[in-house]
């Protein structure tokens, strides 16, 4: 699973994530009767292949939410992926701790998006998930061909419509990720994360925060024929600290000509809003966000078009 720091919190808290789901493709062919006269929650419970996942949303006082009406998109771990990792209605049952049962809620709505997306409907693209840090979804990395999330977990029977939206069964688990784990959900940011893990920067990056990262792309990394072997942790920390801020700073929050003082103090960045998102870093000019926003659990990330140099 993505995070190392998530990872280590208690086994009841990660089965939360999965109270949305459980029902493998087989499951929901042969025990959910007429799927499209009840609720999410009224198919979970009549399934037994979603027992755990009803243990789950019950402990977390979600019931009445995947009740209601809605329109409502869950990732649904089936008994299985639950099992995996070590978690049955008994571990679940027997969280008492307030704090536990809240990670288990938001855990639970990091599988659940506020619209109905059929299969077909999925793009390649980051999603608003109902887990709300600071007033924003944290976002679910989505992926076509086949279709994948947070490029790990594998959809196993999809659209199984509900009075008040869709389950997609998933044979997974998901974490909410820290910033530290877009680059690692991401191929396409492989170098950064490389990069990270050489520097030692991948615990700071799963701390508390808020955090912002400016995320270059492997692209962004060839264009100045990068090569991870030419540099040690020293000469790393100086470029990988001019792309990170101590707060959370959204695009919408960014003004025409702001300027902000990175981790590594010299290096500044220099906004322009007047089309998109752009910036000066360092010695580096024009350099653009391609992806903006990407909402983790302690910080936000934009995916930019080139590598800041001190």
């Amino acid at each position: 699973m993505i995070t190392k720091t998530l990872k280590t919190l208690t086994i009841g808290i990660l089965m939360s994530t999965l109270i949305l789901t459980s029902c493998t493709k087989e499951e929901t062919k042969t025990n959910v009767t007429n799927p499209a006269l009840k609720s999410i929650y009224e198919i979970a419970k009549a399934d037994t292949s979603f027992s755990i996942l009803v243990a789950a949303i019950n402990k977390a006082g979600l019931k009445e939410t995947l009740s209601n009406a809605g329109t409502f998109t869950v990732f649904a771990p089936n008994n299985t992926a639950f099992r995996n990792e070590g978690i049955d209605e008994n571990v679940i049952n027997k969280i008492t701790d307030p704090d536990e049962i809240l990670y288990i809620k938001n855990e639970l709505l990091f599988h659940v998006l506020g619209i109905k997306v059929k299969s077909t409907d999925v793009t390649n693209t980051y999603v608003p998930t109902l887990y709300e840090v600071e007033g924003n979804g944290v976002s679910l990395r989505t992926t076509t061909n086949p279709i994948k999330l947070n490029n790990e977990a594998n959809v196993v029977a999809a659209n199984i419509e509900a009075t008040n939206g869709i389950i997609h069964v998933i044979d997974i688990l998901l974490v909410s990720p820290s910033i530290a784990d877009v680059p690692i959900i991401n191929p396409s940011l492989s170098t950064l994360n490389s990069a990270l893990v050489k520097a030692e920067l991948v615990e700071t990056l799963y701390e508390v925060g808020p955090f912002t990262l400016f995320a270059p792309t492997n692209e962004a990394f060839n264009a100045i024929n990068f090569n991870l072997e030419n540099y040690t942790k020293e000469q790393l920390l100086p470029i990988l600290t001019s792309h990170v801020l101590d707060a959370q700073v959204r695009s919408s929050s960014i003004q025409d000509g702001q300027q902000v003082t990175t981790l590594f103090p010299s290096t500044k960045l220099t906004f322009n809003t007047k089309s998109g998102v752009k910036f000066n870093g360092g010695s580096v000019n024009d350099i653009t966000v391609s992806t903006a926003d990407i909402q983790t659990v302690n910080g936000v990330v934009h995916i930019i078009s080139k590598v800041v140099l001190p």
